[in-house]
């Protein structure tokens, strides 16, 4: 029974090894929305998703924005051309020139 406890321990000695910190699982996550990553990297980021909430929540997070900038890009895309008026260009320009001063 000593040998499966010391097997046990090895495996999470090993697992906790392939594990990143959650800095690097952070980085692997913005990583992942671009492109494919390698195996090990997949496989260490799932083993340190499953015990760190923190980081999945993250992952949540970014996927959440990441969909919502993609539906605003195509929004701004039906939007009107906004073009200010001359006189509007004047306001500003007198309005900062006198902040500098």
């Amino acid at each position: 029974m000593n040998w499966l406890n010391n097997l046990m321990k090895l495996l999470a000695r090993k697992v906790a090894d392939l594990s990143p910190s959650c800095k690097e699982a952070i980085r692997l996550q913005s990583a992942a929305l671009d492109r494919k990553l390698t195996l090990l990297q997949r496989l260490g980021l799932c083993f340190h998703l499953v015990l760190c909430r923190w980081c999945r929540r993250y992952g949540a997070q970014i996927t959440f924005l990441r969909s919502a900038a993609k539906k605003c890009e195509h929004a701004e895309q039906h939007l009107p051309q906004q073009v200010l008026s001359s006189e509007a260009r004047e306001r500003i320009k007198r309005r900062l020139e006198a902040d500098k001063e």
